[in-house]
C-alpha cells in the first residue's frame, strides 16, 4: 500500500467534514473552478525572485516572427497539385500525429497530389531510414518533422542535395537550413503554469505545492514548455518547489512508469506537468495505480489538447485542470501552404511560420469548440 493510501485511511472522517467545511471550495466541481480562474493571458510573478533563475526560450532561436501572408487559409488551389509529396511524423502513435496525417490526407485530395506518410516512431534509427527511403523514392516535396533538432540539420541537408523541396514543422532545427513552421513552446505552457496554479490556489488554498515533471530533454523546445510552465506556475506560488523530472519519452509507455517512479520517489508531489499529452495520460495512469486519482490529488497539466486529455479536462473526477492546445489543424495547413509556397520558389531558409499555442477553456463550449476544429471525427 503506497504512503498516499495509507494516509487516506488514517485520516478521521471528522477531520475530512472539517476541511469542507473550512474550505468550502473541496466541495466544488473541479471543472467549475479550472472555468472559474481559468485566463488565456500571462501572469505577472508575485515575486519576481522567484522566476529569476528559470530559463528562458532556447527553441526559438531565429525568434518568433511569422513571415507575412496568410498561412491557415484553405485556398482554392495549390502549387502542389499534381506532385508527389511525403509527410513524416515523430510518431503516429501519438493523436496530434495522427490527427495531422488526417488533415494532409483530406488535403490531399482536396488538392490533387498523392501523399506518401512515414512514421518515425519516436525513434532516431526509424527517422534517419525514412530519410533513406525518402531520398530514395524521390518525391517532389517533402513535409519534414524531425525527432531532434541537431540530427535535423544534416538529415534535412541530405534530402536538399537530393534536389528536393523540403520544410520542417513542429521541431525547429539548431540551424537555418529550410523553411519551417513551429510555435512559441514558451508562452503557451507559461499559461498553462500560471492556470494551473491559479487552480491550485483556489482549491487547496496555502498547501505547500510540489512539482514533478515528466519531461523529454532530448529537444529543445520541450525544455522551453518545461521551463515556461515553471516560470508560470512560481509566478502565482512562488513558494512551489521542484522535486524531480524524469524522461517520459514523449510515449505513454515510457511516461507511465516513469511517472510512476518519480511518484514513488516523492509521495508528496502534488503537481505534475507533462510536457505532451502521452506524458501527462502516462502520469494520470500512474496516479490510477497508485490510487491517488482524484480531484484531490492537487492538479495535473499539460500541453497538446489531444481528444483523450479533454475528456480529462472536462471530467470533474480527474486531476488534469490546465491545458494549451498545440494546434495540429493550424500546423497542417500552415505547412501545406509553406511547402507550396516553397516549390514555387517564395519562400526560403528564412521563411518561417509560427503558428499560435492558446490555452484552451475548460468547459464544454471550449473544449468542443476545439476538438471540432483540429481534432475532427
Amino acid at each position: 500500500m503506497s504512503d498516499t493510501k495509507w494516509t487516506a485511511a488514517l485520516v478521521p472522517f471528522a477531520a475530512l467534514l472539517g476541511l469542507v467545511v473550512a474550505n468550502p471550495v473541496y466541495a466544488q466541481d473541479g471543472v467549475a473552478i479550472a472555468a472559474k480562474t481559468f485566463s488565456s493571458e500571462v501572469c505577472t510573478p508575485a515575486d519576481p525572485a522567484a522566476v529569476a533563475n528559470i530559463p528562458a526560450g532556447v527553441s526559438g532561436f531565429t525568434g518568433y516572427e511569422s513571415a507575412p501572408g496568410d498561412w491557415l487559409r484553405e485556398a482554392d488551389a495549390s502549387a502542389l497539385k499534381g506532385k508527389r509529396v511525403a509527410l513524416t511524423a515523430m510518431g503516429l502513435g501519438q493523436p496530434f500525429f495522427l490527427a495531422i496525417k488526417g488533415h494532409w490526407e483530406r488535403m490531399a485530395t482536396k488538392y490533387g497530389f498523392e501523399l506518401k506518410v512515414y512514421d518515425g516512431r519516436f525513434d532516431a534509427g526509424t527517422v534517419q531510414k525514412i530519410v533513406d527511403d525518402v531520398i530514395s523514392d524521390a518525391p517532389d516535396a517533402v513535409a519534414f518533422a524531425p525527432l531532434d533538432s541537431a540530427a535535423a540539420v544534416g538529415q534535412v541537408k541530405r534530402i536538399q542535395e537530393a534536389g528536393i523541396k523540403v520544410v520542417t514543422y513542429n521541431v525547429q532545427p539548431t540551424e537555418v537550413v529550410a523553411p519551417r513552421v513551429f510555435a512559441n513552446d514558451y508562452d503557451g505552457p507559461l499559461i498553462v503554469g500560471c492556470n494551473a496554479a491559479t487552480y491550485f490556489k483556489e482549491r487547496f488554498g496555502d498547501k505547500a505545492a510540489v512539482i514533478g515533471v515528466v519531461d523529454y530533454p532530448i529537444l529543445p523546445q520541450v525544455q522551453d514548455r518545461k521551463n515556461g510552465f515553471l516560470k508560470g506556475f512560481l509566478s502565482i506560488i512562488p513558494t512551489a518547489t521542484i522535486a524531480q523530472a524524469v524522461d517520459g519519452g514523449a510515449t505513454i509507455d515510457k511516461a507511465n512508469p516513469a511517472a510512476g517512479d518519480m511518484l514513488q520517489a516523492h509521495p508528496d508531489i502534488n503537481v505534475i506537468f507533462g510536457i505532451n499529452n502521452d506524458s501527462s495520460l502516462g502520469a494520470l495512469a500512474a496516479l490510477r495505480a497508485a490510487g491517488s486519482y482524484s480531484p484531490d490529488f492537487g492538479v495535473v497539466a499539460s500541453v497538446d489538447g489531444s481528444a483523450p486529455i479533454m475528456a480529462e479536462l472536462g471530467n470533474p473526477d480527474s486531476p488534469l485542470k490546465a491545458e494549451s492546445g498545440y494546434p495540429p489543424y493550424d500546423f497542417s495547413i500552415a505547412t501545406l501552404n509553406l511547402l507550396a509556397a516553397t516549390v514555387e520558389g517564395k519562400a526560403d531558409a528564412n521563411t518561417q511560420v509560427v503558428v499560435g499555442y492558446p490555452a484552451i477553456a475548460p468547459t464544454p463550449e471550449g473544449i468542443k469548440a476545439w476538438l471540432d476544429t483540429q481534432y475532427p471525427k
